[in-house]
């Protein structure tokens, strides 16, 4: 059961880690992980020249086999999960969500709104309706979805249109 749930933490790990080093290549100053004081983590923080923490990007694996942005839009009908509700991370934009199917290396992403409740699905509605069967299956407990903002297939960007805002952001 560790260990499945340690590999299931490792492709996760593994894709901040392919984005991250991405975006060091395209001349962006990342930083590694963090947590916060909230307990929550901070994918990858982006800096200025000067040191001064600018935005965070937060990067989810994908499990399934993307091999294209109009596959990635039209996969899941109610919209990619980006975070829990609960969570700090949506308070205090910009902030970019960016989704990387590692089997594929094809990668999307979102801009978060400042109020994402009006713009992203909160789903499910309630906490532990839904069971996480990637989750469950792999550690032989039974996990569940908790409510997450679901961003809207409408709103997902190409990954060429994610590293303009970063850019855009940077300056």
């Amino acid at each position: 059961m560790t260990s499945d749930w340690a590999s299931l933490f490792k492709e996760g790990e593994l894709a901040v880690k392919i984005v991250r080093e991405g975006l060091e290549r395209r001349g962006f100053n990342v930083r590694q992980p963090m947590i916060t004081l909230f307990n929550t983590d901070e994918d990858i923080p982006i800096y200025d020249d000067y040191g001064k923490r600018l935005f965070w990007i937060s990067v989810k694996g994908v499990a399934s086999n993307i091999k294209s942005l109009e596959e990635a839009r039209h996969k899941y009908q109610r919209g990619w999960m980006c975070g829990e509700v609960e969570s700090k991370q949506w308070v205090n934009p910009p902030a970019v969500v960016i989704w990387y199917c590692p089997k594929t290396g094809v990668g999307w992403g979102a801009i978060t709104p400042r109020r994402p409740s009006e713009k992203w699905i909160i789903y499910p509605y309630k906490h532990g309706i839904i069971q996480d069967t990637r989750k469950t299956v792999r550690t032989g407990i039974t996990h569940y979805i908790y409510p997450s903002y679901h961003v809207p297939p409408d709103q997902i960007i190409s990954k060429e249109e994610v590293l303009e805002y970063i850019s855009q952001l940077v300056k």
